[in-house]
């Protein structure tokens, strides 16, 4: 399985409908596959999932919607604004002294700032980021699919989210999982109606874990090859819930006909 270490999502999502006989057939290399379900043809695309409704995706992305959906349920959010000023920005900075700048609808570890002076605000068009308190914690990973967390694990990055370094991830075994944070991701699944969603903390010092953000497209190549400890095959869960979920839409669409 650790072969899986040299594979992308889309390939080993590819792999595996290979193994479940869905004659799969690439669209766009290493991206968009098609795939059959039942005499239908249907298409993988994993950045698009099938199992998160669009409008629940699109709330997802949208970090700054998110953080304000999140509040709504009072749930353990990390201090935050989307500023409309370079002033605003400023003041933020002020209260907190350190910060962290997100594009609102970025994706991965790309474009963000951790800001200690003014002056970095002024390099950027703050309104198109969102500012959130820097919390220095262990980032954990919480991956939940259809109601059912199905792995957890911790990133390393080395001393900062900005810097270009080597990522580890480490799997921990369920009897290690935190039942809390087990529990919290569920409910923001819930929230935010997500069937497949990575839910990561930033866990302090003093235990209390504040969620960082929530991905509804987060890469599997490290629950398949970790750095550490078991492997989860995220690519069959995966790809057993698409067979699933378009064999339910293929019935509810005959008995529509009927």
């Amino acid at each position: 399985m650790h072969d899986s270490a040299k594979l992308g999502t889309a390939e080993l999502l590819f792999k595996r409908a290979q193994l479940l006989n869905l004659q799969p057939a690439w669209v766009i290399p290493d991206g968009l596959f098609a795939v059959t379900i039942d005499g239908r043809e249907v298409y993988v695309n994993f950045a698009r999932s099938p199992l998160n409704a669009d409008n629940s995706a699109s709330l997802a992305k949208d970090k700054y919607l998110t953080r304000l959906v999140l509040q709504r349920h009072g749930m353990p959010n990390i201090p935050f604004d989307r500023p409309t000023s370079l002033a605003a920005a400023e003041d933020f900075l002020a209260q907190h002294q350190k910060i962290v700048a997100k594009p609102v609808k970025g994706a991965g570890a790309h474009d963000i700032h951790i800001v200690t002076q003014a002056q970095q605000l002024r390099d950027l068009s703050v309104e198109e980021y969102i500012l959130e308190k820097y919390v220095a914690g262990q980032e954990m990973r919480y991956l939940v699919l259809n109601g059912q967390v199905i792995g957890v694990h911790h990133s390393e990055y080395g001393t900062s989210v900005a810097a270009d370094r080597p990522l580890q991830r480490h799997s921990y075994p369920k009897a290690e999982w935190d039942e809390a944070l087990v529990e919290s991701s569920l409910q923001i699944s819930q929230i935010l109606d997500l069937h497949f969603a990575a839910i990561d903390y930033l866990v302090d010092s003093s235990g209390r874990a504040h969620v960082l953000e929530v991905n509804t497209m987060p890469g599997l190549k490290w629950f398949h090859a970790p750095t550490s400890g078991p492997i989860v095959d995220v690519a069959g869960l995966f790809m057993d819930a698409v067979v699933e979920h378009y064999k339910i839409v293929s019935e509810e669409f005959i008995d529509v006909q009927r």
